[in-house]
């Protein structure tokens, strides 16, 4: 049996209501544990280890229990800095105003945002092969960090910290995103290493290096371009510290991973776009597969392995759907004397067949699908092998290969500037 995490068996025991602030850390009675309308106010140690997760590591679970020692280790010294980053939300702004803006921030961070993004970039902005290396950068920064979620189960921080958690904690109902964030894993923040890696990668591919250019060089756009990334590189971490959905901890982790893969990406995505541009289908989805074998999971279920497989599966269908549009001539990029109307004739008419696909293949697909609700009642979420294939079609199908190949074979009948 892999490790387990924690001494309590019940996950939704982290959604009980809590009555206190973020300057309120004094303990007081806990009533009784079956009650959803029960009011606890824990220690300030208790919320580390109110769940135990079994972790499930496919294929790998003799090399993961001959290293558990080193996992204890490192999780027993992530978790001591998890705990004392959380002394740090004393510092951070809390009030409505900074709430909103962090609010939006987030959003602007989200794989959803970067999903309706790479899409308007690959039809009207960038090169194929440009936007197909962020696709490849998304993947790996999400595939990598919700693999390190499942590792070390390190929790969000407690329900007090949340925006908006203490006016519903009473009723112990609150808004329907605290509680699908308290079941999941806070350590690494994707939000943070996505803000970091992304937008560098698309200015440095673009306009050069800014610390190896002299100012005579930069133009206004690659100026204005720089510090409106790092504007959003502070903005988004910055919001999820606002938010109280991560600590300091997990930010800090978020940002130095995606340093450390941004300058990875800047060696060798020439190299991984050209092997990808000669990759078979049967190896684009085999190594897909085999990605997800391999990807740790946790009893009970959260949601970090549903987002790694849409992730993962988006990116499948972006590369096969742009290898085959490639074979076929397929325009994927506006020329460049395109006319702003038919640039945004592109966005609508993209968004007309990526959309619709992904809902057809999403109703086809139900009877696969769990019956119980997803994402709102923790003690029933389920994400089963029909759940996989149904995701997997819908993203890979409907919303990858619908944005690099059904898209562009509409835009050539429609001759939206080729």
């Amino acid at each position: 049996m892999p490790p387990s995490v924690g001494s309590h068996p019940n996950p939704s025991s982290t959604l009980r209501t809590r009555k206190s602030s973020r300057s309120d850390s004094t303990p007081s009675k806990v009533t009784s544990p079956n009650s959803i309308q029960s009011i606890t106010k824990p220690t300030p140690d208790a919320f580390f280890y109110s769940c135990k997760y079994e972790i499930d590591t496919p294929l790998t679970s003799s090399v993961y229990q001959a290293s558990g020692w080193v996992w204890g280790f490192l999780r027993a010294h992530l978790s001591n800095q998890v705990k004392f980053t959380c002394d740090l939300f004393k510092f951070i702004p809390s009030g409505p105003t900074a709430a909103k803006l962090a609010q939006v921030c987030s959003a602007m961070g989200s794989e959803e945002f970067y999903c309706v993004v790479i899409p308007i970039m690959t039809w009207c902005i960038a090169s194929y092969s440009l936007s197909r290396a962020l696709v490849l950068l998304l993947c790996v920064n999400l595939y990598v960090g919700n693999c390190c979620k499942n590792l070390f189960c390190l929790p969000r921080p407690p329900l007090k910290y949340r925006f908006g958690g203490e006016a519903n904690q009473e009723s112990g109902q609150g808004d329907r995103k605290i509680h699908v964030d308290a079941l999941g894993f806070g350590w690494p923040s994707t939000h943070s290493c996505n803000a970091v890696s992304l937008p560098f990668a698309v200015l440095r591919t673009a306009y050069g290096s800014i610390l190896h250019s002299t100012l005579e060089e930069l133009t206004p756009m690659a100026i204005a371009g720089y510090s409106l990334a790092f504007l959003y590189a502070t903005a988004v971490p910055l919001s999820r510290l606002v938010l109280g959905v991560h600590s300091a901890a997990d930010v800090h982790a978020g940002m130095l991973y995606g340093v450390i893969n941004l300058r990875l990406w800047l060696s060798y995505h020439h190299e991984i776009g050209t092997w990808m541009d000669e990759a078979s289908i049967s190896f684009i989805v085999v190594a897909c597969l085999l990605m997800m074998s391999v990807h740790p999971r946790v009893n009970p279920k959260n949601y970090t392995f549903e987002e790694t497989t849409c992730i993962v599966f988006y990116t499948a269908g972006f590369l096969v759907g742009g290898n085959i549009s490639k074979s076929m001539s397929l325009p994927t990029l506006c020329d460049e004397d395109t006319t702003l109307l038919v640039r945004v004739a592109r966005v609508v008419v993209g968004y007309a067949i990526v959309l619709p696909s992904k809902a057809v293949l999403k109703e086809l697909t139900k009877f696969m699908r769990s019956p119980a609700p997803k994402k709102k009642d923790l003690d029933k979420y389920n994400f089963g092998f029909g759940d996989f294939v149904s995701k997997t079609l819908q993203y890979a199908i409907g919303y990858g290969a619908g944005c690099t190949l059904f898209a562009p074979f509409v835009f050539k009948q429609l001759g939206l500037g080729i």
